[in-house]
């Protein structure tokens, strides 16, 4: 089996999670409440209403979550590539 380059995997993930994000963060702003709804179904009908945020959405708040999800899609990616690797050593 191929290896898979952890740094490339990291790469690929933290984009992939920064476009989910800045999606996301257009969905809030043109539909917040069937955003809620929709998500609420990926939760087995969770009333995500209840903690709903007040606080108006900014640039700097989907900023901080789209740089907070990139971080962690670089983790994941890279630690998912690094762990195929080692268990698929020949």
């Amino acid at each position: 089996m191929d290896k898979v380059n952890t740094l490339g995997a990291g790469v690929a993930l933290a984009v992939t999670f920064a476009l989910l994000s800045a999606l996301c963060a257009v969905a809030f702003v043109l539909a917040p409440d069937a955003t809620l709804d929709f998500f609420g179904a990926f939760m087995h009908g969770l009333d995500l209403n209840s903690v709903k945020s007040a606080a108006p959405l900014s640039l700097g708040r989907v900023l901080y979550g789209l740089i907070g999800l990139s971080i962690i899609g670089f983790i994941t990616g890279y630690v998912f590539a690094w762990t195929y690797n080692v268990i698929n050593r020949q």
